[in-house]
């Protein structure tokens, strides 16, 4: 699988120079995550991306692109007073495939929206005990179907630096479209159940090659 994402990669990012009307570079952030309706709340999971985006203008102001990229998602319960110190991490990791459309508002900013398709490549757990083997019996897919939105904008015009050119910032919303419980498909989680969640909020820094 590693050696998967890394002939991908290479790919996107051949395709992505060689060709005159696309640009590409890579990227690397992070996010903050959950699963909705584990019982669980809030974004207290955070988690490494990193990987490669193509992209082509479609007009002065539209524009498309695609990213393969390893997303780590998740959950965590924080060890407290209310809950007895429990603490319980659970760690997913994807390679995403994200295809989106955008809108440039000026020269240094837009936004933009689309859909993520993702692989569980690796996930495991740990509570106050170390590591949960039980983790391979749950009922998390090996797959994902997401919809994400989110702005981006010029890092030079944040940090006011020449060597910031290349370089811009992304705040992204992206929630899974179907359940990634294995026991909830497409048409009985809004009916029977409520199914399980990825929501994540990613925050990630983009490096054109070539300018």
């Amino acid at each position: 699988m590693k050696k998967f994402y890394i002939l991908i990669t290479l790919s996107l990012l051949t395709f992505g120079i060689s060709a005159q009307e696309f640009y590409g570079g890579v990227l690397a952030g992070f996010n903050g995550s959950q699963i909705d309706h584990d019982g669980a709340g809030g974004y207290h999971k955070m988690g490494l991306i990193g990987g490669a985006w193509v992209q082509r203008d479609l007009s002065p102001n539209w524009y498309w692109g695609m990213e393969l990229k390893v997303n780590q998602k998740g959950m965590r319960i924080k060890p407290t007073k209310e809950n007895n110190q429990k603490k319980y991490i659970y760690r997913l990791n994807y390679i995403d495939l994200p295809v989106l459309i955008g809108y440039s508002y000026d020269p240094t900013f837009s936004f933009f929206g689309g859909l993520s398709f993702g692989y569980l490549f690796n996930k495991n757990a740990y509570d106050n005990y170390g590591k949960v083997l039980a983790v391979n019996n749950d009922n998390i897919t090996n797959w994902e179907a997401g919809m994400f939105t989110g702005i981006k904008t010029d890092f030079e015009e944040l940090v006011n630096r020449p060597w910031a050119e290349n370089f811009s910032l992304e705040v992204r919303f992206q929630y899974s479209l179907v359940s990634i419980d294995e026991y909830h498909d497409f048409f009985t989680q809004y009916k029977s159940s409520i199914g399980k969640f990825n929501n994540v909020i990613s925050t990630v820094l983009y490096y054109q090659i070539g300018g």
